[in-house]
């Protein structure tokens, strides 16, 4: 039987996720709005998922890899147009400990 969607990954229960590319972007910006603005009707279905930290913006595209080599240079331009830049993932900060355990607990004995 020729089926055309036929993925042996399936088949044999390996996750076909883990094989797709990171498609995640960062743009260093100072508001949410701006990236949009530049990334509006942008080719490659480049969208904004919103603030990964204080000065950096996480978008997502839906290219694979030949439609990335054609249009990453086209969103990269747009964003240098509004004096936005991509940059690497930064790190997530690293909260101090004791922030996140609430508010303190009355003893019991």
């Amino acid at each position: 039987m020729n089926n055309t969607y036929d993925n042996t990954a399936d088949r044999a229960g390996e996750s076909a996720s883990a094989a797709e590319p990171d498609r995640h972007f960062f743009v260093k910006a100072g508001s949410v709005n701006a990236v949009r603005r530049a990334l509006f009707r942008a080719p490659g279905g480049a969208e904004v998922l919103g603030r990964y930290d204080r000065q950096t913006i996480e978008c997502i595209h839906t290219m694979d890899a030949h439609s990335l080599r054609r249009h990453w240079p086209v969103i990269v331009s747009r964003l240098e147009k509004a004096e936005l830049s991509v940059v690497p993932r930064p790190p997530r900060p690293i909260e101090p400990a004791g922030l996140d355990d609430g508010p303190p607990r009355p003893e019991t004995s």
